[in-house]
């Protein structure tokens, strides 16, 4: 069933702060975490796997999350997954070692699964010609939580956190996530409504996950490219704010308003500039273009000498996720329809949390054992496997 007319401003603006609240949960305790690592004496590799929690959660989630709001609907999803991330804070705002930090992380990534919902409910009301704007406007969402999360607990922590200032930026986003929680309760309609779930039902029995792959092998390249993508960006964000203490005697502070940085620019290029890019060159050289400039980016990091440099190359990387989000996330909407849209946003998420997984479970071990240039040459490196696989799903789209 397609739909042609756009969302409305409201109901694509509620769904943006969705996908931002799970930013910011996420981000708000990167530049925070390595230096609550070292407060409960937990080593890198600790530290780094559980912060690994929240994405293994995720994992877990999204795949079924997705599945769930085929069959009941995106809202309820949404609202339920919501209140379970502010429940997630609370249990963080009272933990004082590493262990119970990270089985909070672990709870709070399963309720952020709803992200696939989020996107589905975006697939649910757009067109070939609305979606690329309306992808670019929620991917805006990815880089807006990233500008604010960090920069809300680097604020909070400052120069030298206790866990006190830990806790605060945890009932920060509580409170943050209640309000969006709300917003969904009282003024997001439901997407996937009761009429068009059972025109679905007519058609064909609810698809399975493997017929869809069989059916859609495309889907299999894309979630590979996620794994891989999003894994190399996971090594990079768990291990900066270690090779920034080390190498240039960055707090807390400096890592937040410098991941900050990544966020404005991978907003303004999602929510300004995307939708043209996607028009006139189309989704799969976009996508090609961003895993370039990120592979780059990853590379000269590890070979920063300077504040000024590290900064350069952190741009780099925020723009390449500008370029790659959107252009993914709108490939990923055209091999979708109606009646496994949830279940295709909830695998290729699925995948992206896996990368989350992998990419800090390794990139502590890695740091720690092979030097602090290490998690971002062996990220680069990755990035070219990824851009094989990209330019092969530009060639199935052009």
């Amino acid at each position: 069933m397609t739909v042609t007319a756009p969302p409305s401003g409201g109901r694509l603006g509620i769904l943006f702060l969705v996908v931002f609240i799970n930013l910011v949960g996420f981000g708000v305790i990167l530049p925070v975490f390595p230096f609550f690592g070292s407060m409960v004496g937990a080593s890198p590799t600790a530290t780094t796997i559980a912060m690994a929690a929240y994405s293994l959660g995720q994992l877990i989630g999204a795949p079924l999350w997705g599945k769930v709001s085929d069959r009941i609907g995106r809202r309820p999803v949404l609202i339920w997954s919501l209140i379970g991330s502010l429940l997630s804070y609370f249990v963080m705002a009272v933990s004082h070692d590493i262990w119970t930090l990270g089985l909070a992380r672990l709870f709070g990534g399963l309720m952020a699964g709803n992200i696939a919902a989020a996107f589905a409910y975006v697939g649910d009301m757009t067109d070939e010609t609305s979606r690329p704007k309306a992808m670019g406007m929620i991917g805006a969402a990815f880089g807006l939580g990233f500008i604010f999360g960090p920069a809300i607990g680097g604020l909070i922590a400052g120069d030298t956190p206790n866990l006190e200032d830990f806790a605060q930026v945890c009932l920060a986003a509580a409170a943050i996530t209640g309000v969006a929680a709300a917003a969904v309760w009282w003024k997001l309609p439901e997407s996937l409504t009761a009429d068009r779930r059972a025109a679905v039902a007519a058609l064909s029995a609810p698809p399975k996950t493997a017929a869809v792959l069989k059916a859609k092998p495309v889907i299999w390249a894309l979630m590979a490219l996620s794994l891989l993508v999003i894994g190399s960006a996971a090594m990079m964000e768990t291990t900066f704010a270690f090779f920034a203490r080390d190498r240039f005697d960055w707090g807390p502070r400096d890592v937040g308003l410098a991941f900050g940085l990544v966020g404005i620019i991978a907003a303004t290029l999602q929510g300004g500039f995307a939708a043209p890019l996607n028009r006139q060159f189309g989704g799969g050289t976009v996508l090609v273009a961003g895993v370039i400039v990120y592979a780059v980016g990853l590379g000269a990091m590890g070979m920063a000498t300077e504040s000024a440099t590290l900064l350069v190359t952190l741009a780099m990387t925020a723009a390449a996720v500008g370029l790659f989000n959107p252009a993914y996330q709108t490939l990923v909407a055209a091999e979708s329809d109606d009646s496994d849209r949830g279940l295709v946003n909830g695998l290729t998420q699925g995948a992206s949390s896996l990368g989350r997984v992998i990419g800090p479970g390794v990139s502590g071990g890695i740091y720690q054992n092979y030097g602090q240039a290490a998690p971002f040459t062996a990220g680069a490196a990755v990035m070219v496997i990824a851009l094989v696989l990209a330019i092969g799903v530009r060639r199935r789209n052009t």
